[in-house]
């Protein structure tokens, strides 16, 4: 059926759907259960008015709150988000219990993945697997891809003072929302009513410099007769935080081997002779500065000295100039400035029928930095990374790092410029047939995102010409062992350039990408079915069908190669999809209930293929019990699914470099101990359109317990199993493949051969000079995770009032398994193939105390579990010197003081006891901690003021 036959039908499909029951409901009185609880006072609005109130429910399609459906629900408030001090939506979410994987990559990490935007991981899987709504509805994702493999949500650009609360709901939620809800679901709900205006002014600086910022607001509402209109902005501005300002980055002093070793500045890697017996193609030392390195002194503020290679691991010959600065000019925070605003505007016609249209627009511009002169730098790159020297034989790699002092106004002058514009809006209807029991929804909704990039880059003519031209004789002389052979005028490499000659062979280009979601969607629900022991029965059905889109184009300098040191990724495709639910709510006992739900998702990229159509049929059973009133036990077993994502499906021919241990050099040069045998070689990325959904069960029980009215424990245990992931093919497990094949302990004509094979290319020295993987439905993962929750609320006159809340997860398990018939690899021990480094536990516990409204003040702690160090996550756990980094623990603590209703004055302190990173002495390497699971911000101060005109009361 072609997409427009699809759409067509759909929409004829709801019209049907709605007619009918509106026809019929003409000749119908049910009464609604709201009737027996109010007045029949003629002064009194009818009691099926009160169902057109908004009310966003999360994980339902019900709208109605007090419907009871097994499903666990974290839920943070705007009051909380303020008393525990966190500044923006992405710190709610990373300081979420439920948040254990530490790849929460963005914009507050430096020197990272996907620097211009944040995501959040559950459990420690992947980014996409969790699901994220503004209210109830679905977001577009960031456009930019996440390690530039996959889509994914950004969370860095919803404003917070505009934020009501936020729901997370662990565990599959397909059956309700489709696809990419199989890690849970985060429902990010904004403010729905306002009586007035409330302006908020907040500023906030860190102890040790950068990072500080103001943040300025407005939200306001008000019911204009039968318009009800809110609407909010918020400006935010930020400086960025660089390397230099903060401890553990400012130097390779912190460095915990304690040998103070130097990064190179500039310097000439020394490989050894090839036509030498003992040459094994390993670095063996540097080539010495003729001169010194006196003619270099004055880079990075004067820190450039001759640095003597044998204090390296292992010691090398030969000297080279280092600073220990050289790798401090990254930004550990991005600039920001952020123009947000929102409109909501709810029209009543009658009681029975309500016009809505709700519009969210953020503007953000970014710089960042997120390499310094880890990318910042040449050498020999194109010209197969090493070179030989004529008069030596040996092959060498030169490499000179840019200093800030050669750069037109220094790293500032290069940062990375991003601005990205995101909206969301729809339109729609919702209502009651009559005086019955059925409600209905329709709405049309847009979002998207688009992305705009200013990148400095070096060209790669330019750049090769200026160092051929300065010390290699202008040209090659020959090739020997593959290498050009060039004479080598060292004491011209180890000069300074200035920055117009840094001018000379640097630019800027642009990037974008764009992404975009239309989705049509109706429900019809009843809360008041038919009557059974426990309650009233409930029922809802949901029709949807829409489209999405993503398209990354790359830049033509990119796409030809004339670019150093730079790779392209692109791509771009849309597909359509039809869906279809329900939810039935079953109150049989007085003591239980039961919730099913079921969903069919179908998507299509339009081409007619049945290899290009995913469907899926996914369904959720849940379970409440209440042997007490005071007492709630539940479980629930969901199935879920992941679509493909577009970037899997329509990625274009991409590049990426790879930096990985070549266990076939190795074995041929008698080694065990590969560390030592690392190749740096281009990686081709292909998609792949035959792929099928990532499928994956869970089950969750747990209890509920209130022995007093101001005590409530919990706890709950959930089990996720994931299969079919897609991911690319793993670069070392390929390698391991190719080297098995080459040393002949897999038959050559093997399947398995022919693919490794042909996918790893070598040059007549064994180096591996590409890698060609694809996309494919290869992998599975499971996790336990145990979650419990304690709050107890108490007076202590006169004193005041006091809230302890503590919550607590533990991973129990998360295993990975690359493909099938392999091992399954513990992600808590090993995370050789993972990209983040999980935290097997994570706590947070805050103590408020209030006094009549006046004052208040709240003490928030969080406690992050161990991680492996260094050794185990780059080398395995089973390597000599593996073992774990001890928990970090932190605290945040907030006093506010009210002196009229309509004022507060508040003060905030992050990281109160200014806490760093524990330290890992396994991580001997730049930055000397784990900066994807901790970061180096320290104390922060921030001051806040919260004003409301005409009550500014928001619910």
């Amino acid at each position: 059926m072609s997409k427009q036959l699809r759409t067509t039908a759909l929409a004829a499909v709801i019209a049907a759907v709605l007619y009918f029951p509106a026809a019929h409901a003409q000749d119908t009185q049910t009464t609604s259960p709201n009737n027996d609880q109010s007045s029949s006072s003629s002064n009194e609005k009818p009691a099926d008015a009160t169902r057109l109130k908004t009310v966003v429910v999360s994980g339902s399609l019900f709208n109605d709150a007090q419907i009871d459906t097994a499903t666990p629900t974290y839920t943070i408030t705007a009051k909380d988000m303020k008393a525990q001090g966190f500044n923006n939506v992405a710190e709610v979410l990373a300081n979420s219990v439920y948040s254990t994987g530490a790849n929460f990559s963005g914009g507050s990490v430096g020197n990272n993945i996907t620097p211009g935007a944040q995501t959040i991981n559950l459990y420690g899987l992947n980014p996409d697997f969790t699901l994220v709504l503004i209210d109830g509805k679905p977001l577009s994702q960031f456009g930019q891809l996440y390690n530039g493999q996959s889509n994914f949500t950004n969370v860095s650009n919803i404003p917070i003072t505009i934020v009501d609360h936020i729901d997370i709901m662990p565990g599959g939620g397909s059956s309700i929302y489709g696809s990419n809800a199989i890690a849970g679901v985060v429902n990010i709900v904004l403010k729905q009513h306002m009586d007035g205006v409330e302006v908020t002014a907040r500023s906030n600086t860190y102890q040790g410099g950068g990072g500080g910022g103001s943040v300025l607001s407005a939200v306001g509402g008000h019911d204009f007769g039968k318009l009800d209109v809110i609407g909010a902005f918020e400006y935010d501005h930020s400086t960025p935080m660089w390397g230099y300002q903060r401890p553990f980055v400012d130097s390779s002093n912190y460095n915990p081997n304690g040998l103070n070793i130097l990064p190179v500045s500039v310097g000439v890697l020394n490989y050894g002779n090839p036509a030498s017996s003992s040459y094994t193609g390993i670095q063996t030392g540097f080539i010495s500065p003729p001169n010194g390195c006196g003619s270099l002194a004055g880079l990075y503020g004067g820190s450039t000295v001759l640095t003597n290679g044998a204090k390296s691991t292992p010691p090398l010959s030969g000297n080279y100039c280092g600073s220990p600065a050289t790798n401090s000019y990254v930004t550990l925070a991005n600039e920001n400035e952020s123009y947000d605003s929102m409109l909501k505007l709810k029209y009543n016609v009658s009681d029975n029928l309500q016009f809505y249209a709700d519009a969210l627009v953020d503007f953000q511009k970014q710089k960042y930095d997120n390499g310094g002169s880890q990318t910042n730098y040449w050498s020999p790159l194109d010209f197969g990374s090493n070179i030989v020297d004529a008069n030596t034989g040996n092959v060498v790699s030169p490499l000179y790092s840019f200093a800030p002092e050669e750069i037109p106004g220094g790293y500032y002058g290069v940062m990375t410029r991003q601005n990205d514009l995101l909206y969301q809006a729809d339109v729609g209807a919702k209502g009651t047939f009559g005086n019955s029991n059925w409600n209905w929804d329709i709405y049309f909704l847009r979002s998207g995102d688009k992305t705009t990039l200013s990148m400095p880059v070096r060209l790669a003519s330019a750049v090769d010409n200026f160092f051929l031209n300065r010390f290699l004789g202008g040209g090659s002389v020959g090739t020997e062992y593959g290498y050009n052979v060039y004479n080598i005028n060292y004491n011209a490499f180890f000069q300074p350039i200035t920055p117009q000659q840094y001018a000379s062979f640097s630019t800027n280009i642009p990037a974008s990408s764009n992404t975009w979601i239309n989705t049509t969607r109706a429900t019809i629900s009843n809360d008041s079915l038919f009557a059974l022991p426990g309650g009233d029965a409930a029922l809802a059905f949901l029709l949807e069908g829409g489209s999405q889109a993503w398209y990354q184009p790359v830049n033509s300098l990119l796409a030809s190669g004339q670019v150093w040191g730079q790779s392209a990724t692109s791509g771009g495709g849309e597909r359509s999809h039809q869906d279809a639910a329900f939810e039935f709510n079953l109150p049989l006992l007085k003591q239980l209930t039961m919730d099913l739900s079921a969903r069919y998702d179908y998507y299509n990229i339009g081409n007619g293929s049945d290899a290009a159509s995913n469907h899926k049929l996914t369904y959720k059973i849940g379970l409440e019990y209440r042997p007490f009133d005071n007492w709630l036990i539940r479980g629930n077993y969901t199935t879920s699914f992941m679509a493909p994502d577009l970037a899997s499906m329509f990625l274009g021919a991409s590049t990426t470099y790879s930096y990985m241990p070549d266990p076939y050099l190795c074995a041929i040069n008698g080694n065990t101990n590969c560390q030592n045998y690392y190749e740096n070689a281009i990686n081709y990325i292909y998609s792949n359109r035959d792929l099928k959904p990532t499928t994956a069960t869970s089950w969750s029980a747990g209890t509920v317990w209130s022995p007093m009215n101001n005590l409530n424990l919990s706890v709950d245990f959930l089990h996720l199993s994931v299969q079919n992931e897609i991911i690319q093919q793993n670069i070392p497990e390929l390698l391991s493949q190719d080297s098995q094949c080459l040393l002949g302990q897999l038959p050559a004509s093997s399947p398995t051969c022919t693919a490794a094979l042909a996918q790893v290319q070598r040059n007549s020295l064994n180096q591996v000079t590409s890698i060609t993987t694809y996309y494919m439905n290869l992998s599975s993962e499971q996790a336990n995770s145990l979650i419990a929750d304690a709050k107890y609320h108490f007076d202590v006159d006169p004193i005041g009032t006091f809230l302890v809340h503590f919550s607590y997860q533990d991973l129990l398990k998360h295993t990975y398994q690359l493909y099938a018939g392999a091992a399954p690899i513990n992600l808590l021990t090993n995370n050789l193939y993972d990209n983040s480094t999980e935290f097997k536990s994570v706590v947070t516990g805050d103590l408020t105390w209030s006094w009549h409204d006046k004052f208040s003040s709240t003490l928030y702690w969080h406690r992050y579990g161990r991680t492996p160090n260094y050794i185990a996550s780059s080398e395995g756990p089973t390597t000599p010197g593996a073992g774990w980094v001890a928990p970090w623990i932190y605290y945040n603590w907030s006093f506010t003081y009210s002196p009229t209703k309509n004022l507060d004055l508040s003060l905030m302190i992050n990281n109160l006891t200014n806490k760093m990173p524990p330290v890992d002495r396994a991580y001997t390497v730049f930055p000397y901690y784990n900066q994807s699971a901790y970061n180096v911000y320290g104390r922060e101060f921030m001051l806040q003021v919260d004003y409301r005109f005409g009550g500014g009361h928001s619910d």
